[in-house]
C-alpha cells in the first residue's frame, strides 16, 4: 500500500503544478456544493465548478465559444467485484471516486461519503451509491478517474486503506467499457459508456402529483433511465420494462432509500440528475418501480422524452393509478472553461 500511496501522492503532485492555483484551476479536491430549490422540494449535491444548466437559455447554435454537441461518458455502476486481504463481508466503506476532463480539470465527484456515512457494502449488492456526475464528463480528451476508498474500522486510528489508484481513459470506439482498478485488497470495476454527439439533461425533479387509490409511490421505488429503449414484457402477467442489453442503466434512485422525505410534498429524492443523451438520435427513457415493504415489485411506469437543444421538458406519466410528473432541463455542454463568454444563467 506504501507504493500505491506513493503514485497516487505523484499524481497528486504533478495535477498540482500543472492545473493548480497557477493553472486556474484551484485546489486538487475543488469541488463547491450547489443547491438548487425546485419549487419546495431543496436538494443539493457536490458539483465542479461549472453547471449542468449553463446553456438552458442558450440560442440553439453550438460552438466554440458557446455550447456544444460533442462526446461524453455515460457513468453506469462502480462494483467492488472481489475483496481480499483479510477483509469480510459486508465492509463499511468510505472516500471518494472522481472523474477530471480537460474542460476545467477540477473534481467531478461519482462517489463521496464521509467516515461518519459509511456505506455498508455486502456481497450480494457490491454495488457503489453513486451522486453523480454533476455535469457531463466531456471526451475530446482523455479523462483521469480517481478512487480513494478506506474501510472503517472501530476507532479512527484502526481504519484501512482500501485502494487509491488513478487511471487515465482512452476509448477507441464508442459503447460499453470497463475500466478495472485492482491491488492487493479488492478489485473494483467502474461500467459506463462513450456516447457520440451528445447534450446534458438535468433531471431537476420528479414529483408523485397524485397518489393512487391502489398505488402509493411514496416509501420505496427504483428510478432509472437509459438513452435507449426499454423492452416492454409480460411476465407473471405483470407488465416489465426491460433495459436494452446492450447499453446499461442510470440509476436515479435504488429502493434502498426513502423515496420522499418528510416535507419533500411528494418530490422524489433522487441520489443522481445528469444524464448524458444523444442529440440527434436518443430519447431519454425513464421506468419507475414501485415495492412493498417486502420488497416486490407492485407497479412499473414508462416516461419518453426527446431531447431539446435547451429548455426544459414536463410530463406527467402513471405508475399503475398513481400520476407523477418529471421536469427536465437540457443544455449543450461547455467546451472548455476558458472560451466561455457569458454569465451561468441559473
Amino acid at each position: 500500500m506504501a507504493a500505491e500511496e506513493e503514485d497516487f501522492a505523484s499524481y497528486r503532485s504533478d495535477w498540482e503544478s500543472r492545473w493548480g492555483s497557477k493553472g486556474g484551476c484551484g485546489f486538487f479536491k475543488g469541488t463547491i456544493l450547489v443547491r438548487f430549490l425546485t419549487h419546495s422540494s431543496l436538494w443539493c449535491f457536490h458539483a465542479t465548478q461549472l453547471s449542468s444548466m449553463r446553456f438552458k437559455y442558450s440560442t440553439p447554435k453550438p460552438s466554440l465559444d458557446d455550447g456544444i454537441v460533442a462526446n461524453t461518458l455515460q457513468i453506469f455502476s462502480i462494483k467492488l467485484t472481489e475483496i481480499k486481504g483479510g477483509f469480510e463481508w459486508p465492509l463499511p466503506v468510505y472516500g471518494v471516486v472522481v472523474a477530471r476532463d480537460h474542460v476545467d480539470h477540477n473534481r467531478n465527484l461519482l462517489f463521496c461519503r464521509s467516515r461518519a456515512r459509511t456505506q455498508i457494502v455486502r456481497q450480494n449488492d457490491p454495488f457503489l451509491h453513486l451522486i453523480g456526475p454533476s455535469r457531463a464528463i466531456l471526451f475530446n480528451d482523455p479523462v483521469d478517474f480517481e478512487i480513494q476508498l478506506k474501510v472503517k474500522c472501530g476507532a479512527m486510528s484502526g481504519d484501512r486503506e482500501l485502494i487509491s489508484k488513478t487511471h487515465c481513459y482512452r476509448a477507441r470506439h464508442h459503447g460499453v467499457h470497463t475500466v478495472c482498478f485492482e491491488n492487493r485488497l479488492c478489485k473494483i470495476e467502474l461500467c459506463m459508456e462513450l456516447l457520440v454527439a451528445t447534450i446534458q439533461a438535468t433531471i431537476c425533479s420528479i414529483r408523485v402529483v397524485k397518489q393512487g387509490i391502489r398505488q402509493r409511490v411514496e416509501r420505496r421505488c427504483r428510478v432509472a433511465c437509459s438513452t435507449a429503449p426499454y423492452s416492454r414484457k409480460i411476465i407473471n402477467g405483470k407488465t416489465t420494462y426491460v433495459a436494452n442489453a446492450s447499453s446499461g442503466e442510470v440509476v436515479l434512485l435504488d429502493p434502498g432509500r426513502h423515496a420522499t422525505p418528510e416535507g419533500s410534498e411528494g418530490y422524489l429524492d433522487l441520489s443522481r440528475r445528469v444524464v448524458s443523451v444523444e442529440h440527434e438520435e436518443g430519447n431519454l427513457e425513464l421506468v419507475v418501480h414501485a415495492y412493498s415493504s417486502s420488497g416486490d415489485i407492485t407497479a412499473q411506469g414508462h416516461v419518453s422524452l426527446a431531447p431539446r437543444s435547451f429548455g426544459f421538458s414536463q410530463k406527467k406519466f402513471y405508475v399503475d393509478d398513481a400520476v407523477l410528473e418529471i421536469t427536465v432541463d437540457w443544455s449543450f455542454l461547455v467546451a472548455n472553461k476558458d472560451t466561455l463568454v457569458r454569465p451561468v444563467g441559473f
